[in-house]
């Protein structure tokens, strides 16, 4: 099969596409035939940072999200067979910039017919990291109010789209770009970070999601209520603020939640979240869209086509 392997780690240069071996699928494991895999943020820094800390072994095929077909299945594997249409976000890193992946059965769920397999590679990680951050750790309940950092971003307009089901009042940061997509979404108020100060517009609130860090997270912690929450997706908040500002504060990571992501792709199906795909490469230019990812701004999902 054709790949994109890491054999050092520090830079996208170092990827190369080349010919590998069709992974064999292990006890409790699926070989899927991959349609399309998405380009994640936290695929270029596990090359180019901290991949090595996270004790990833090399060579590795990158990826963190995909849709495809069943090809195969493990010993003990229930509930999926060959031909079946699936999507998932392994719990492991690695896999899904290739012609074949091998996941845990465990990590993905079947595909409803009305979601494409562009929108469903695409949806995963968006629809599991934000309803964890908002809804799981951030226990927004509806009345709440709530301010995203970073709507425009798959992670953020995801998060808008979820706080609004639940009947929230919500406050979104993003570029003047941007503004119509993101109140088309959803958002009550749109704030326009190049031009307007959220403090000024913010206060009150009972839930910050945080997908900037640095200096918008510590400006955060004025806005929130006493009591009120703030979750991170980027950085440990500081502890001495927290205190400060009588409020909770934590980073989390996102991850494989197969009755949560069944529930989004549902959702998706009957329209009551959308997800946009900005651009599909093909896998052999794997490098450029890392490249694309890396430089920021992106309205929407990047893909790989094997």
């Amino acid at each position: 099969m054709k790949a994109i392997v890491l054999e050092q780690f520090g830079n996208i240069d170092n990827l190369q596409f080349k010919e590998m071996p069709v992974p064999q699928p292990q006890a409790g494991e699926v070989l899927m035939k991959v349609v399309f895999a998405a380009v994640n943020p936290y695929d270029r820094k596990v090359i180019e940072v901290y991949g090595k800390e996270a004790g990833i072994q090399l060579p590795v095929i990158p990826g963190s999200e995909l849709s495809g077909i069943v090809e195969a299945t493990g010993e003990g594997v229930t509930g999926f067979q060959p031909g079946d249409a699936v999507c998932g976000n392994p719990g492991t890193f690695g896999g899904c910039y290739a012609e074949y992946a091998v996941v845990k059965a465990a990590d993905i769920v079947k595909k409803p017919d009305p979601v494409s397999f562009e929108a469903a590679a695409a949806i995963p990680v968006a629809a599991l990291t934000a309803s964890k951050a908002i809804l799981d750790e951030g226990g927004l309940k509806a009345g709440e109010k709530v301010l995203i950092h970073g709507a425009s971003g798959s992670i953020g307009s995801m998060a808008v789209q979820l706080a609004k089901a639940a009947g929230a009042y919500v406050l979104a940061t993003g570029s003047g770009k941007n503004e119509q997509r993101i109140k088309e979404l959803g958002a009550d108020v749109f704030i326009d970070y190049t031009t307007q100060d959220f403090k000024t517009v913010a206060n009150g609130v009972d839930l910050v999601l945080d997908t900037i860090g640095g200096q918008t997270q510590e400006d955060s912690f004025a806005v929130l209520r006493p009591g009120g929450r703030l979750i991170s997706l980027i950085q440990p908040p500081s502890e001495e603020k927290a205190v400060q500002h009588q409020v909770h504060a934590k980073m989390i990571f996102g991850g494989p939640n197969a009755d949560r992501l069944e529930k989004s792709l549902q959702q998706l199906a009957d329209g009551v979240l959308k997800i946009t795909v900005e651009k599909v490469y093909v896998l052999s230019d794997a490098k450029e869209a890392l490249l694309a990812m890396k430089n920021g701004h992106r309205t929407g999902k990047l893909l790989l086509n094997p």
